[in-house]
């Protein structure tokens, strides 16, 4: 029975995964994670992580769906699938936009959407969302796991995350390796639905992002007001100039009053 049982629910998986690759059927459709682990977060939890992007009582959920609405016009038009957040300096703020600008996406009916954690050195997207994997991108780029390893949906319904764990000193060689490239390819190619949100690392120490250029769409820069000095904002920008970048989102700003609060310039 078991090995009819796993026949049956391969079959399921399969003509879900063509629904979505050919963008058959309807988007509001109750998608069923088989393959994928599911593990539900406490919606609570989400927002007391500054999650807010679903929440209807937060008053700054609406600022991360307007940032949302804005990004996906650009994308639609050109016809983009995947976007990078990245930033100058660590600690701007990119994750906490990565992971309410992905939930917020998964709240499209007509969209899916998958958060890559890239930031192998310093993972954050798994403490958002309160969840402990035991492997994480790393692992698959090291030979150890498959992507379908890796999946998780954290409860909420059109969302994906591929996490992080640990750390890792070869960041930039393993974001360049032939595994990372297959796995742009399969997470951006498998369903037309799909937006891939990468929380990339930062820009400046490193050039972890620089590797990736080529395989990432369009780009959203998180800059905290007042951290990076002139120069150091005009040397991330031009490392990034053959790179589509979408916007710029202020956090932190001053002008609010509530903590994390971002601002489209």
């Amino acid at each position: 029975m078991s090995r009819i049982h796993k026949a049956l629910q391969k079959a399921r998986e399969k003509r879900q995964e063509h629904k979505q690759a050919t963008g058959k059927g309807s988007p509001l459709e109750k998608i069923v994670y088989t393959s994928s682990q599911v593990v539900p977060v406490c919606h609570k939890l989400l927002e007391k992580n500054l999650v807010v992007s679903r929440s209807s009582n937060d008053p700054r959920s609406q600022l991360f769906r307007t940032l949302r609405t804005t990004i996906i016009k650009q994308m639609r038009a050109n016809n983009w699938r995947s976007i990078g957040i990245i930033s100058p300096s660590p600690g701007e703020g990119k994750s906490l936009v990565a992971s309410n600008l992905a939930a917020a996406i998964a709240m499209e009916v007509n969209y899916t959407a998958l958060l890559v954690d890239m930031d192998l050195r310093h993972p954050g997207i798994k403490d958002y969302f309160a969840i402990e994997p035991k492997v994480g991108l790393s692992h698959y780029l090291k030979g150890d796991a498959e992507i379908a390893d890796l999946l998780v949906n954290p409860g909420v319904e059109r969302l994906l995350l591929l996490p992080g764990v640990g750390s890792v000193d070869n960041s930039s060689e393993l974001i360049s390796s032939p595994r990372m490239v297959t796995l742009f390819n399969e997470v951006t190619q498998r369903y037309k639905s799909r937006i891939v949100i990468y929380d990339m690392p930062a820009i400046l120490p490193r050039d972890d992002v620089l590797t990736a250029l080529n395989h990432v769409d369009c780009f959203l820069m998180v800059l905290e007001e007042g951290r990076d000095s002139e120069a150091d904002i005009r040397k991330a920008i031009q490392s990034m100039q053959n790179a589509n970048i979408v916007g710029t989102v202020v956090n932190k700003s001053q002008s609010i009053e509530a903590g994390y609060m971002p601002s489209l310039v």
